[in-house]
């Protein structure tokens, strides 16, 4: 496992935590502020997008978003190849007010742009 340096893990926690902002106030077109060009998105049973532009189309189109994203209990790995998993919980609000937990798999990858997810898979609990 490779170090990461404490300027990167402070820059990828608050690349996690903008989803939440962006997603809750649905403001998709700035989904390329926290995801890939290349985002590979699997949320089973809900939705599935490879690419930005999909992703964004996929939560432009979903008929009852969650109203509210939580993140918890945050791990973040370090890899030869300059890659970060990381590895949270995570609480949403739906429309009908019911909370579900999941936990979040992200890859982030060093872009021109700085840190971006470029995988995340999503496991209902």
């Amino acid at each position: 496992m490779a170090r990461i340096a404490e300027i990167d893990r402070i820059d990828i926690t608050d690349i996690l935590n903008k989803v939440a902002y962006i997603l809750d106030s649905k403001e998709y077109d700035r989904m390329g502020d926290v995801f890939s060009e290349d985002i590979q998105f699997i949320n089973p049973g809900r939705l599935t997008a490879n690419g930005l532009d999909e992703l964004k189309t996929a939560f432009r189109n979903f008929p009852a978003p969650s109203l509210s994203h939580h993140i918890t209990n945050l791990l973040l790995s370090g890899s030869e190849d300059g890659t970060v998993k990381a590895l949270c919980k995570a609480l949403s609000q739906r429309a009908d007010k019911s909370i579900v937990a999941a936990e979040y798999t992200d890859i982030l990858k060093k872009t021109s742009n700085g840190w971006r997810i470029a995988s995340r898979t999503i496991k209902p609990l």
